[in-house]
């Protein structure tokens, strides 16, 4: 390596995976200099940014299998040099917690990690679900992570945000973590979204709550959780509208769906919604005849609409991807007809952040549609609910995780 030119030892050293990079520098004065160039910095984030944007894919905790970690699925296939770079089954997080942490009823679930939301290339990930022991904050690229302290209160939350602030230059000063009841137990607390928040500049969690619009909400609503701090609640009698909490301004809104949506009473639960890259909020559902996405758009200094932005048939979507069409209707042994009239042909599951790329659950496994090609590839055999999607870029800069502030003793 000595002999090589400066080039040379930087397009060797571009292909180490990010957790390196630091280590690299121990080395030699030299691989010091220039793996903290500005110009090596900036050409190392530009060419693996492009595969570190897709999403977090894990199943439900009741059917995952034991030892199954998340995938993570790209919009396109990643080079061989990018593999390694990314930790995608979290396997660097703590295995286990010890047993003195530990209570007898959630041993079992409590040696298994969930994701719960991401956000500015962090991960907010759980140990257990149904009754949480710790919190974690991680970044799957560096491989960097910290635990949060112990919630001074029992925890059956399974819904979180994590939030971030920056100095306006990409350099995260603090976090928070939000962790909110489901919109069909407001009304049970009083009409009041429960709310317990821990900052890094504490180091301390706090309870809080927001009062919520009066809603009917009936049944069990999707919950599908955006990377700008939003979770977007469907179902229940809101057939035309979605329930937003954003955590970054403490609000609840009521916002209306595409009126074509609220027009066909046979698929209420066919449809998703979710984040583009910059907030852009987008919008996808399948009926009987037609499947339609939709983008809302910013028209004016306050004015918003939803603008239709891909429209096909449901009959030639099936035809355009037969093969899939046909194992979707034969795993429910019925036709493709069948499963067209019951709005199920292909149940939808959620978009990737920066590309027309939309999954669907076909027989129990990830199908990818093109908005552009307008055909679907196979992703995953991995069985996946819309709670278990998560959108997910890392920045084209490294991302370091703030140090959480020692809470004084009293």
């Amino acid at each position: 390596m000595d002999l090589l030119c400066d080039n040379i030892v930087e397009e060797i050293l571009r292909r180490l995976p990010a957790k390196y990079l630091h280590r690299v520098g121990a080395v030699s004065r030299r691989y010091n200099d220039v793996v903290r160039s500005p110009g090596f910095v900036a050409r190392y984030w530009e060419s693996h940014s492009p595969y570190l944007s897709g999403v977090f894919l894990q199943t439900e905790p009741l059917i995952r299998p034991w030892g199954h970690f998340p995938d993570f699925l790209a919009g396109s296939p990643r080079p061989p040099e990018t593999e390694s770079m990314f930790a995608s089954d979290l396997g660097f997080l703590p295995h286990h917690l010890p047993e003195s942490q530990l209570q007898p009823e959630t041993t079992g679930d409590a040696k298994k990690i969930f994701i719960v939301h991401s956000t500015a290339g962090l991960l907010l990930c759980s140990r257990g679900c149904n009754n949480v022991v710790q919190y974690y904050v991680c970044n799957p690229v560096s491989w960097q992570w910290v635990s949060l302290p112990e919630l001074p209160w029992h925890s059956c939350y399974q819904h979180g945000l994590l939030s971030v602030t920056d100095n306006g230059d990409g350099i995260i000063r603090c976090f928070q973590v939000f962790l909110f009841n489901h919109p069909l137990d407001w009304q049970k607390t009083g009409g009041c979204l429960d709310l317990k928040v821990f900052s890094s500049d504490t180091g301390q969690w706090r309870a809080t709550s927001i009062r919520s619009p009066h809603l009917d909400v009936d049944a069990y609503p999707s919950l599908f959780i955006g990377q700008s701090g939003t979770a977007y609640s469907i179902g229940g009698l809101l057939r035309d509208k979605v329930i937003a909490y954003n955590c970054g301004h403490d609000s609840i809104q009521v916002l209306p769906l595409p009126s074509s949506a609220s027009d066909e009473p046979h698929t209420p639960h066919n449809r998703c919604i979710g984040e583009r890259q910059g907030g852009c909020l987008r919008y996808a559902h399948i009926n009987l005849s037609v499947f339609e996405v939709w983008d809302l758009r910013r028209e004016g200094e306050n004015g918003m609409c939803w603008k239709l932005v891909h429209q096909v048939g449901v009959m030639e979507l099936a035809q355009q991807n037969l093969e899939a069409a046909t194992c979707g209707a034969k795993f429910f042994l019925s036709t493709i007809q069948g499963r067209i009239k019951s709005s199920s042909l292909f149940p939808l599951l959620g978009f990737h952040p920066t590309q027309d790329i939309i999954y669907m659950d076909v027989a129990n496994t990830v199908y990818a549609y093109s908005m552009e090609q307008g055909t679907m590839r196979y992703e995953s055999p991995r069985q996946c609910f819309r709670m278990g999607i998560f959108s997910y870029v890392h920045p084209a800069h490294p991302v370091k995780i703030p140090t959480i502030q020692e809470v004084p003793l009293e």
